[in-house]
């Protein structure tokens, strides 16, 4: 049997069980039982972040589009800023709404790049969520991401991060890139 749809989501919706208990990158307090590790991160706000679906339809985590986008890593802000409300706008504009966004790292920390460590980490769940996918395509969103994917994937496609273009006055440059990944 071929997985699709409702299945897809359902095999997310484990796997994001699965990273929300996941300690690799989280060392503290080690002589605790991984239930109140786990408590712990997430009351410092270093556990996992999953893109939420909005009102709008664009699903996050749970779509199970044929299309792939992966982030760098969580945002230790807030969801709704203007950055992620440009990317969700365009992402339903231009017919992404059921695609699959993710980050290549899972938990959110403080840390501005990507560590070797944690994409050594987090990448088995990535590989998983492509298994389970089996994506036509991969965006990688953001230069950082696209170095780490491009030799682990043939389907890699690059664009603007949504919130360097949102920042630096490249919001029409990310549509664009948007617009032509549609037409594909």
């Amino acid at each position: 049997m071929i997985c699709q749809g409702e299945c897809k989501s359902e095999r997310l919706r484990d796997l994001s069980e699965e990273i929300r208990v996941c300690l690799r990158c989280y060392g503290k307090f080690r002589g605790l039982p991984d239930v109140d590790r786990v408590r712990i991160r997430d009351w410092y706000l270093h556990g996992p972040w999953f893109f939420p679906p909005d009102e709008s339809g664009v699903k996050g985590f749970f779509g199970a589009g044929d299309t792939m986008f992966v982030c760098p890593r969580p945002s230790t802000g807030s969801f709704d800023d203007a950055g992620s409300k440009l990317f969700y706008n365009l992402l339903k504009k231009y017919g992404f709404s059921d695609a699959h966004l993710t980050d290549m790292i899972k938990c959110r920390s403080k840390a501005g790049k990507m560590s070797s460590l944690e994409v050594q980490n987090c990448l088995p769940f990535l590989i998983k969520e492509t298994e389970i996918l089996k994506p036509h395509r991969i965006i990688a969103v953001g230069d950082e991401v696209y170095q780490d994917l491009k030799n682990l994937f043939d389907n890699v496609k690059q664009i603007y991060h949504y919130s360097y273009a949102h920042r630096y006055g490249k919001a029409d440059k990310l549509e664009m890139q948007l617009r032509r990944l549609s037409e594909e």
